[in-house]
Parts: C-alpha cells; structure tokens; sequence
C-alpha cells in the first residue's frame, strides 16, 4: 500500500488513472458562461539535478519551486491553508518533499494531504489528478485524509492530515509534483 509520511514506506505503489484540467483566460470564461472551479493563481519550476532518480535529501529544489510559485501568486506563505504533497510514499522523497515544505513555509504549517495514498502513482496523470484533488478541498473546505498513515515519521514534520477529513475553509492551496532527475513544479492553485 502506498503509504505517505509513514514510518512504514518503503517505495511508490503504480496507479491507473487521468484527469483534465481546462485552463483559460477569466475573460474567455465569463464570454461563454463557464463555472470557474478555481483559479491557477501561480506556478514554480525548478530543478535540482541531484541525481536520475533520487531526490536532493534537503529538499533545495523543491523549495525553490514552492517559494516562486508563491512569489508568481503574490501570495505568503501563511495565506497556504492546505498543501496536496507529491508524497510519493519513497523513504527519500518524503522526507526532501517536508524539508522543501519547512524551508519554504517556514514556521507556517497547513494540513497537508496526499491523493497518492488513495490513488497510487499515476505517472504522468499524476500532476493532473492531484490538481484536481486540491480543487475540490478548495471548493469544499474538506481536506481528505492521508490513508495509509498509521505511524507517522518523525522526522517528516508536516501537519499531516490522518484518519478523518480535516474541514478547513480555505482560499489558497499548493500542489507540489516532483519528477525523476530533480523535476520540481508547484502550483497556487486559489477559489
């Protein structure tokens, strides 16, 4: 079972899925009545290039890529009231996936979920389905739970969210999508 922030972890679980964002202009939206689910508010790219398949331990460049998304938002750090983690269930990537989200947010924690859990890995679908993941929280305040964390790591200092949904009325939330050979992107995703 693909197990998030879990002493327990111990690698990725594949998963079969896909998912569809449409991304347009507010303007092109309203021309042709369209609900607005949520607004991409900003992006961050960065790369690492720690190595082909493992990620920088410190979490450097996915750091990098959460604090200019935030900065591309024009957001804080303490307006983030939800994070959907890349959380791959990796003994290595969770722990460079918590020191990215510390150093980026500093002391500000929010709940931090991770749709990996539910779904497993979804390859390049991933990015996508969690996207729409942390969409849904957006518009229904209701922040799904981690499965699969039955003893949290230590050492992952996240707020993670275990065993209920955690109902939090929120307007700002990450999603962070982390790839092979130090590939890191977040997205600000707003309502």
């Amino acid at each position: 079972a693909s197990r998030p922030y879990d002493k327990g972890r111990d690698g990725f679980v594949l998963g079969e899925g896909a998912g569809v964002l449409v991304l347009e202009t507010e303007a092109h939206a309203a021309a042709r009545g369209a609900t607005v689910r949520a607004r991409l508010a900003g992006a961050g790219l960065a790369s690492d290039a720690h190595h082909v398949t493992a990620p920088d331990p410190t979490g450097a460049g996915a750091a990098r890529s959460i604090t200019a998304a935030l900065r591309d938002a024009g957001v804080a750090a303490t307006d983030v009231g939800h994070v959907n983690a890349h959380a791959t269930s990796t003994p290595l990537g969770d722990l460079a996936e918590a020191r990215a989200l510390n150093a980026a947010l500093g002391a500000h924690r929010p709940p931090v979920s991770a749709t990996k859990s539910c779904t497993g890995h979804l390859l390049g679908a991933a990015g996508a389905v969690e996207a729409i993941a942390t969409v849904l929280a957006l518009q229904s305040g209701a922040i799904p739970p981690i499965r699969n964390l039955d003893d949290p790591d230590d050492d992952a200092d996240v707020d993670a969210v275990r065993t209920v949904v955690r109902h939090h009325a929120h307007d700002v939330a990450l999603s962070t999508s982390f790839g092979f050979g130090g590939h890191d992107v977040s997205l600000v995703l707003t309502r």
